[in-house]
């Protein structure tokens, strides 16, 4: 016991009471030697913590607790209160600037792809080899002054006869038009901008560039090099197929019939092409991506290795002839009968 008191002068030698602990204590006498008033030093290692304590005994011991204990004096509740307090600040701080971030973000792709309520459609030229045609015999300023100017004209056309002045192999191209426009009258489009984004795509004497026309729908425009002259492809502005695809789709023809679609390879057997070790199937979408089908061929066949579409490719625009299996169980699945063309731009002089 550590209690310091004084003994009363009318002390009787005998011992006296500890006031604080209760224990008889002995006054020392002539010639006893009696141990240090002070404690010896405490060691800096920290003891075990499953160290017994004296039977009958509950010793407390008090130590510095360090920066992750979980003490309980009202210090450390107030440290950890203010730090909780902290925490929530920085948060709130962390998620309000992650929703601006995300909003301008947001913003900044609403504002690229929309120029008002149209989504725009932007559409990658192909990497393989376009067909070759005559060449226009134009480069650079020349042809992209060339090209915008017809661009112009084309777009602000209101009329069949005018579209025909403008597009290649016109006599061809006439019969499927008056088919298009059962009225022979066009709503203009008007054009916002010429040769944006990625710029002009050349190949032989087809020439590809990205328009805005006046409603803020982003297309490519393609023209070709013809014995007249620089000229439009109107075949692959529309997306001409041989039949409408609502009407191959509810009638499923077994003749084959020539459409433009995006392709892409898909894992989906089912009903007929329930085989995957025979089938391959490609995802098909129409022009203006309103239609899409399973395209099925024969695995590793030439025909298959034909459609293969680039590495790293999205989608490969391309021409197909395609018709539906006899007796078709399924509107969504149909054959790929044969490759037209890479690209949308049909190879030769007919369109």
């Amino acid at each position: 016991c550590r209690f310091v008191f004084r003994v009363p002068r009318d002390h009787d030698g005998k011992g006296i009471v500890c006031p604080s602990c209760r224990r008889m204590l002995k006054i020392p006498a002539p010639g006893d030697n009696p141990p240090s008033l002070l404690a010896p030093s405490k060691s800096t290692v920290s003891e075990p913590q499953n160290e017994t304590t004296p039977a009958g005994k509950s010793q407390k011991r008090r130590r510095k607790k360090s920066g992750g204990s979980t003490g309980h004096s009202w210090e450390q509740q107030a440290i950890s209160s203010v730090s909780r307090r902290g925490e929530q600040k920085r948060m709130r701080l962390m998620l309000i600037a992650g929703g601006l971030l995300f909003s301008g973000i947001l913003w900044g792709v609403i504002f690229l792809t929309k120029g008002g309520n149209a989504p725009v459609v932007a559409i990658k030229p192909a990497d393989r080899p376009l067909p070759v045609v005559k060449d226009s015999g134009l480069t650079g300023a020349a042809l992209e002054k060339e090209a915008e100017s017809l661009a112009r004209r084309f777009l602000e056309a209101t009329s069949v006869e005018e579209l025909l002045r403008l597009v290649r192999n016109p006599e061809v191209a006439e019969t499927r038009m008056r088919r298009f426009y059962p009225e022979g009258k066009i709503a203009a489009q008007g054009l916002s901008q010429f040769n944006f984004g990625e710029g002009m795509f050349s190949q032989g004497g087809v020439h590809s560039f990205q328009v805005v026309t006046g409603d803020q729908v982003a297309k490519a425009l393609a023209f070709v090099g013809t014995p007249q002259g620089l000229k439009i492809d109107w075949d692959s502005w529309v997306g001409w197929s041989e039949i409408p695809w609502p009407d191959f789709l509810a009638a499923k023809p077994a003749a084959s019939h020539v459409f433009r679609v995006l392709l892409a390879p898909v894992d989906y057997y089912n009903f007929e092409f329930s085989d995957d070790a025979k089938w391959q199937c490609y995802r098909l979408e129409s022009h203006d991506r309103e239609h899409a089908v399973y395209g099925y061929v024969e695995k590793d066949s030439p025909l298959d290795l034909e459609l293969r579409p680039n590495s790293g490719d999205a989608a490969t625009p391309l021409m197909l002839a395609l018709k539906f299996p006899p007796n078709a169980a399924s509107h969504g699945q149909v054959l790929i009968d044969r490759l037209v063309t890479i690209g949308w731009v049909e190879e030769g002089d007919t369109p």
